[in-house]
């Protein structure tokens, strides 16, 4: 019966499918090493749906979500997108939260000429823009964030850093933006270090960073070596900043670190903090609707990576209610879309430009008491 062990369907119908529903796909990690960000991504995809579904569907069409849970593994991914083009013949996709799984598919979605946006926060993804015509990104990218953090760090005389960073595409990929970025703000690299997903104990690279002269620590991972690295950083006694990628604005980061979060420094959305953002904030409502319902429906609060699901399927489907379902009738409505207010960013794409995220959807967050708060600004 296990014909193809990825497979997990999910369909936002209460009733069976038509043949006139529209098929958006999903290549959503339910279960493996990302497990942790694809589930959240998949049930803010299918609240989209259902919301779009609730108010008329696409021109009187309903709308139907297939989730291919890839088990955090890119050669599942693959088959996966196969099986949703192929048998599914879905409109576009809703990509993996991995860097290293969207990746794995942009060859497979453009030679099908299958709209896709990925959840990987890697700007590599959808570089260069004249071959990845159809894959669009919809997370705040590692150059956003990046920004974001080191006029932080400008701000606060921090000059030389650390960098520590996971061993697959999301931290080579980070590490690499970075490297690019450090400079236009007066920051040098003094130290770097690497560690492997399955670490348990990254104690040994920090001491070599406890050695160094860096006057901050920066982590580029996903997943428990946010955590683990955070542990160790506190048990090391290391006395400087440590700053952490976007991707440990997550529960699962606080509930994996505990009290040694505290104090901790990351650039996000600002899903986490709506009640301290001013009435003027654009975002603001869409991200409090977004919080309510979401609660309503699953009894609990959204992770980051649910707000990343979100906007990628309204983003799909505000593209396909403008164009239809033409393949390239969608890519052309995304590339057109210059000021879509989503949960995790404000989007703005181009031909050129596949990122999406403007840099005024970025805050900076600290962790105070267990719980991620907008970080004091520096004083002057």
């Amino acid at each position: 019966m296990k014909r193809f062990a990825a497979l997990v369907i999910a369909t936002v119908l209460a009733a069976g499918a038509q043949a006139q529903d529209i098929k958006i796909g999903g290549l959503l990690e339910t279960s493996g090493f990302i497990a942790s960000l694809g589930q959240p991504g998949l049930e803010g995809a299918m609240l989209a749906v259902e919301q779009v579904n609730a108010a008329g569907g696409i021109a009187g069409r309903k709308v139907q979500f297939v989730n291919v849970n890839s088990e955090s593994d890119n050669t599942k991914t693959v088959s996966g997108a196969k099986r949703l083009i192929e048998q599914e013949k879905v409109v576009a996709i809703v990509g993996p939260m991995s860097s290293g799984s969207a990746f794995a598919v942009a060859d497979t979605v453009e030679k099908a000429k299958v709209p896709m946006i990925a959840n990987g926060a890697s700007r590599g993804i959808v570089l260069p823009p004249e071959q990845k015509r159809f894959v669009f990104l919809a997370p705040l990218t590692d150059v956003v964030v990046q920004t974001a953090m080191l006029k932080d760090m400008q701000a606060r005389g921090i000059k030389k850093i650390a960098v520590l960073h996971s061993d697959v595409a999301f931290g080579t990929s980070g590490r690499d933006a970075l490297d690019k970025l450090v400079g236009d703000f007066g920051v040098q690299i003094v130290a770097r270090e690497t560690f492997g997903n399955a670490d348990t104990d990254i104690s040994p690279q920090l001491t070599k960073i406890r050695a160094s002269d860096a006057q901050a620590t920066v982590v580029w991972a996903t997943g428990p070596g946010l955590a683990i690295s955070t542990k160790n950083h506190r048990a090391l006694g290391i006395k400087t900043p440590l700053y952490l990628a976007h991707s440990a604005n997550d529960f699962n980061y606080l509930r994996l670190a505990g009290d040694s979060a505290n104090g901790v420094m990351l650039p996000s959305s600002k899903l986490y903090v709506t009640e301290s953002l001013p009435a003027s904030d654009t975002q603001k409502p869409v991200v409090e609707r977004f919080v309510a319902d979401y609660q309503k429906k699953y009894g609990k609060l959204p992770a980051t990576f649910a707000g990343n699901g979100y906007d990628a399927a309204m983003l799909l489907m505000e593209s396909i209610r403008k164009a239809g379902t033409g393949p390239e009738q969608v890519r052309d409505a995304l590339e057109a879309t210059r000021n879509h207010v989503g949960v995790t960013a404000l989007y703005a794409y181009a031909p050129d430009d596949h990122f999406g995220t403007r840099p005024e959807s970025v805050v900076m967050l600290t962790v105070k008491a267990g719980k991620f708060e907008l970080a004091a600004a520096p004083k002057q």
